[in-house]
Parts: structure tokens; sequence; C-alpha cells
């Protein structure tokens, strides 16, 4: 095993002829899934690597995972006061899983994420840790097993660092008890905002999120930073704490596009615990595009579907961002469509109500431990158990109708993406939140993608000059479409990577609770908890048939 390299000597080492090191590559078709050569990282502190840039230092050896590590934990204990994204950390477990990384990496065929430190969204369950989905009600709870989506990242190679905050129970989109880097007196977003909170502050590379109305894009708009929701189905739910198992989305989050579409490449496919995951195509044998084609006009010939009432309600602060968004594209060659997207039915929300109440029954005797907003919320959702079975059969009907609808706008306007705002707020201030249920608010805007199972990313548009919070632009596209929607932000981040901004964090150390692992709980669910769900699971389709 190679002795761990000091930041100091991380360049130096990294200008050594590393550049034949397998994975790396140039912008061929091919090469635009490998990782670029080490002589393109100019980044001397560890903890301020992207996960591509980490990455290609880690297999060419200029990097050793255990400084890596240092680097990102010392990052956290010194600026997480302010943040407090993380709920604990498993250094002793990370340590020893670095060691293990760099054996795999000496070997020079290591997965390209071996070695990478990860964090997890507070209900994606690992063996023998706390899972407690930042609720009291779990206070206490061990995991009985591994998560599907960490089951794949752990054989990978990667390092898990700890778990992050979520919005109790993923609930809400606020997720009050975080900061967002970028100003701390406002919300992060949520449910996922722990997440995208740590990936702004540079924590951490990588982390994981649920999305199951916006959970995983709210956040990548607040803080500035890119999350995927992909294809239902195509990364698992499986060892994940529900908040409606027909909606549910796991998906990864990243800095910038390449880091999130490096992720998914390991947390995307078939998990036999996971029966969605198996419907579909295949996952690119090679994995999601890693960089952009470039050039003048890269998107030349690529329809962006505009919806009529789509920045009706931004803000003049983020109007401008999006509008500059728009200009982009347009520069860089593609073709922006006014399209008349179908109206989500707002009846879906009473199933959505069932399924969550049908998970939260099991707790009525712990609702004094939930937040007062979600006491209420998991309250209305157990008694909303009482609808009858056939209307809820009628609205999963309504809902495929939906789905259906959605297909034919593409194929009626030719379109390849349709556009969204990442946000119709310029940031919410932490002291003035109101009703943050994901059920509530503008699910219009984020709960198209949940109903369709449709992929979208959520991509940094750049910051408002009111309030120096980030604003995103959402980029959905039809079923199973990642790779191409991958390779449109790619060369819009290409042409403008504004990602690359780092909040100005002022000190504020932390002593951030460290865990052991124990004995795993009894489970039969990894979650320790009753999590079997309805029995039956939503399917995506491209089909335009009438219903």
């Amino acid at each position: 095993m190679p002795n761990p390299l000091s930041r100091r000597r991380l360049l130096g080492a990294a200008a050594v002829g590393a550049v034949t090191a397998a994975g790396f590559g140039g912008r061929t078709a091919s090469a635009r899934r490998r990782l670029p050569p080490p002589t393109s990282v100019t980044e001397t502190d560890p903890a301020l690597l992207s996960a591509i840039e980490a990455a290609t230092l880690l297999q060419s050896r200029a990097l050793h995972p255990r400084d890596l590590l240092d680097a990102c934990l010392a990052r956290s204990a010194e600026h997480d006061g302010s943040v407090e994204a993380w709920i604990r950390i498993y250094s002793e477990q990370a340590y020893a899983a670095a060691d293990l990384a760099a054996q795999r990496l000496a070997t020079g065929s290591a997965p390209l994420v071996c070695g990478l430190p990860i964090a997890l969204k507070d209900v994606f369950a690992v063996a023998g840790l706390p899972l407690t989905a930042s609720s009291g009600a779990l206070a206490g709870n061990i995991a009985a097993g591994d998560s599907g989506v960490w089951r794949r990242l752990r054989d990978a190679g990667m390092v898990l660092m700890g778990h992050l905050h979520t919005h109790e129970f993923a609930i809400g989109t606020a997720t009050p008890q975080v900061g967002n880097p970028w100003g701390t007196e406002y919300s992060p977003g949520g449910s996922s905002g722990g997440s995208a909170a740590a990936l702004a502050a540079r924590f951490t590379p990588c982390a994981v999120g649920t999305d199951t109305g916006g959970s995983l894009r709210i956040p990548a708009s607040a803080c500035g930073i890119t999350a995927i929701k992909p294809t239902f189905g195509r990364c698992s739910t499986s060892g994940v704490i529900p908040l409606t198992w027909t909606r549910d989305h796991t998906g990864p989050m990243g800095r910038s596009v390449a880091d999130a579409s490096l992720l998914l490449s390991y947390m995307a496919g078939v998990d036999v615990d996971d029966p969605s995951t198996s419907v579909g195509p295949d996952v690119p044998a090679n994995g999601y595009p890693l960089s952009a084609v470039g050039g003048p006009q890269p998107l030349s010939g690529i329809r962006f579907g505009l919806p009529s009432t789509a920045t009706e309600d931004l803000p003049e602060t983020v109007g401008v961002l999006f509008s500059a968004f728009l200009d982009l594209i347009r520069r860089l060659g593609g073709v922006i469509v006014d399209v008349p997207m179908p109206a989500v039915p707002t009846g879906l929300l009473t199933g959505d109500l069932a399924e969550f109440g049908l998970y939260h029954q099991q707790f009525v005797d712990r609702l004094p431990s939930y937040r007062p907003e979600s006491a209420v919320a998991a309250t209305a959702a157990v008694a909303s158990l009482g609808v009858p079975v056939a209307d809820y059969f009628s609205l999963e009907r309504e809902r495929r109708r939906y789905q259906h609808e959605y297909n034919r706008m593409f194929a009626e306007h030719a379109l390849d993406v349709v556009l969204r705002p990442g946000a119709l707020t310029d940031g919410i201030r932490r002291d003035t939140l109101a009703d943050t249920s994901v059920f509530a608010g503008a699910r219009e805007n984020y709960f198209w993608a949940n109903y369709t199972g449709a992929p979208v990313i959520c991509v940094p548009a750049g910051r408002s000059t009111a309030t120096g919070i980030p604003f995103g632009v959402q980029l959905g596209g039809l079923p199973w479409a990642e790779e191409a929607l991958i390779s449109t932000a790619l060369e819009l981040q290409e042409a403008d990577p504004v990602w690359r901004d780092t909040p100005p964090l002022a000190s504020s150390p932390r002593r951030i609770p460290d865990v052991r692992a124990t004995r795993p709980g009894p489970g039969p669910s990894p979650t320790n908890t009753d999590d079997s769900g309805p029995g039956f699971r939503f399917v995506p389709t491209t089909s335009t048939a009438a219903v």
C-alpha cells in the first residue's frame, strides 16, 4: 500500500506520468465516460476537490483515500457548527473502508468511485448503524441490514462518512435544523437538505437523497449543487424509509452534473429486493457520460419545451437567472418551444396521503416525539386510510392517464427536454417557514416528475443578487432518458460552470456525534421498521395511448 500523500505533494504527484492510468481519457464518444487526466486537476486542498477530480487522483494513486477522508472530516469539524448538516459520522468505519479502498486502488482496476467519501440521507439503512430519519420517534433505532443503494456503493469501494439530516421522515421541504451554507439564516430546502448543504459546504464530494415531490431538486436549487432524480425504478428504494412507495425515488447528488452522473453509474441497476428496478432498459455498460463534447453549438437540434405557466410566479431576482439560462441554451444551439404542459391531477394527493399514513400508523403512539408540524401531517395521513380501495385504484388509473399525456406532449412537439424552474422563491428564511409539507405548496412545479416517473436533473443557474442564495433549473425527459439528459446538462455546465462557486464559510467548529457500528436490529426489514408497503409498484412507460 502506498504511503499517504500530504496536501503539499498532491499536485506534484498528480503531474507525474499517471495520465496513462486506467479510466482516463479525452472527449471521443467512449472517452466521455472516463475520468480526465490527473494533470487537469489544479485544486490543492483535497476537501475542495469535486468527485471527478478526487476520483482522478485516487485512480492515479496521487491521492490516498485516508488523506481525502482526513480533509473532509477536518473541514466538517471546522465549519459544521453553523450548518449542522451531519446528524452523525462513523470515523472508525470510514478509515477502515479507506484502507480497503487503497488496497483495491493499488491493483489498478478498482471501480471509478473506489475511495470516494460519501454521505447518506438519514433514511438509507446501513446494517448496525443508527437510522432515525432525523426524528425523535426513531431514537435508538438500529438498521437491520443494508439499503440496496448503499450495498451497491459499498461494493464499489466508496467510503461512508456518515448520515446527513433530512426533514423529519422526509415529510417536508425545509430541513429546518440545517442552515444553507450560502446564508445560514436561509433554508437549504428539503427533504434532502442535509445532503445538499454538505455538498455545497464541501464536507463531502458525494451524497445521496430521495425525491417524493421535489426533495432532491428543491435543495439542489437552494444550495447550488446538482441532483439527478432518475426514472422510477432506475435506483433501488429497498432498505429506505418510505414516504410514499409509488413515487419515492432515490438519486445521486453532486457538486456538478459529472459528479452526479458518476455516482448514478454505480447506484443504478437491478436489485432483487426492489422489483421496480427490473423494468426498463439496462444501465449503460460503461456508465453515464462524465464530460461534455464542447464546441460553439453542442445543443444544435435539441428541442426544449417551456411550459406556458412555468415562470408566472417567479420573483424578478430569480426570473433574471432563469432568462439567462434560456439565453445560454439558445447560444449553444438549442431551440426553446412553448408547450401546454398537462396539469397535474390534484386528486392524486389522496392516494399519496393514504400511502404516507400506511407507513406511519405503526408510530401513532410516538406522535408526541414528532416535530409539531410533522405530527399534524402524519395524523392526517393516518386518517386518510379510510379512503375506499376502489377510489385508490381509480386514482392510480388517473395517474396513468397523466403519464401518457406527458409523453404525448413530448411526441407532439418533438421535444428532447422540458424546462421548469428549480424554485419559485428567492430563498426562504428559516425563521419564516410556514407550511413545508411535501404535500403542500408548489406541487405543480415538482410533482409532474414523480407522478410520471420521468427523470429530471436540477442544475445551478447562478445566485440571486438580492439574497445570495443559489437558484437552479430542472431539465426533464421521458422515462429512461437519463443518458441524453446528462449529456445535455454537461454541455450547459461546460459553458457556464457556476457550480464551482464555493460559499464563504466562517469558522464554526462542531463536535459531530461519532458513532461506532453495533449489533444490527432484529428486522426483518433493513430499516428495522415495518416498510413492506401496499404490495405493488408503479411502472413507468413511454406510451402515448389514450387511457
